[in-house]
């Protein structure tokens, strides 16, 4: 690989460290390293920490959410409706991230914001995987817009609600239905 990219092996080895460190990458010993898997069960443990994670990031955000904040907000979910029309899922799913953490950032809550970014990283990799984002992702869009309201209105209860609504409706809309650990098994 450091041959291909044209540098050391020491960034290589880093990067491949700091990929195993967030899950997304298996090394072993005398071995490759590999891309790790995600079972439909990790995605459901993972969708299941972010309800309530997200909705207690959502709760606090409410809080401290000014209107430049709001306008960010609004603007990623802009972006996304046109990553939807252009059908660049993987744009979608990055502006995706960035809004799920602009909200954890907006908590004031360091460790939200790690464990929240860290969720919605292992999660990508299976929303990507689902291929469910040309049939579900404008009811995504809306939902971010609801959600966006409800951080305006600085309605820390019904922010928190509706983030909780929205993450388990990407939960049934990659599974096809409301799934708990048990379905799949």
């Amino acid at each position: 690989m450091a041959n291909n990219l044209g540098i050391s092996r020491t960034p290589i080895r880093e990067a491949l460290k700091q990929l195993a460190f967030e899950g997304l990458v298996e090394l072993r010993k005398g071995s490759k390293a590999r891309v790790s898997s995600v079972s439909p069960e990790d995605a459901l443990d993972y969708q299941l920490l972010r309800e309530r994670l997200e909705s207690l990031s959502a709760e606090l955000a409410a809080n401290y959410t000014t209107e430049r904040d709001i306008r960010e907000l609004i603007e990623i979910t802009e972006q996304q409706d046109k990553s939807l029309e252009l059908k660049d899922y993987h744009q979608f799913i990055e502006l995706d991230y960035q809004f799920h953490s602009k909200i954890a950032e907006l908590s004031n809550n360091k460790k939200l914001v790690e464990f929240i970014n860290y969720l919605n990283l292992q999660v990508q990799r299976f929303l990507v995987l689902s291929n469910t984002l040309s049939d579900s992702g404008i009811e995504a869009v809306d939902e971010h817009y609801v959600i966006i309201e409800m951080l305006q209105k600085q309605e820390s209860e019904q922010a928190g609600v509706t983030m909780q609504n929205h993450i388990k409706n990407v939960t049934r809309r990659i599974f096809g239905h409301s799934k708990t650990k048990e379905d799949t098994k």
